[in-house]
């Protein structure tokens, strides 16, 4: 269950590095909400300040301790590189704004399984 958690944060993530890479580089692609251009903007980088907690969370948990959590980061990467495979592209752009509000929950959740 724990690296199914992974891959998600990581799908996340890397759904929003690829809005933000496409958003700049086509002019026009960008949100025209500055809000909703803001999220997107924290999301791919608080993605992986909430995915480095969790892994330790679990490394620190777990018997094997480093080896858990070298396994969820890697998970993780996974969960990024489906995301270049399973594009959706109208819904990518909603995905990229609620990146970092899920990975939050995700990462809480993952710190109250263990």
């Amino acid at each position: 269950m724990l690296y199914l958690i992974a891959v998600v944060m990581g799908y996340f993530v890397g759904t929003n590095a690829l809005v933000e890479k496409q958003a700049k580089r086509f002019v026009g692609a960008d949100y025209a909400n500055p809000a909703m251009s803001m999220l997107s903007s924290l999301g791919a980088f608080g993605g992986w300040f909430c995915i480095l907690p969790a892994a330790y969370f679990i490394g620190s948990d777990y018997g094997n301790g480093f080896l858990d959590g070298l396994f969820f980061v890697l998970a993780s990467i996974g969960g990024a590189v489906l995301s270049g495979f399973l594009q959706i592209p109208g819904l990518n752009y909603l995905l990229s704004v609620v990146t970092l509000f899920v990975n939050i929950a995700l990462a809480i959740v993952v710190y109250s399984m263990t």
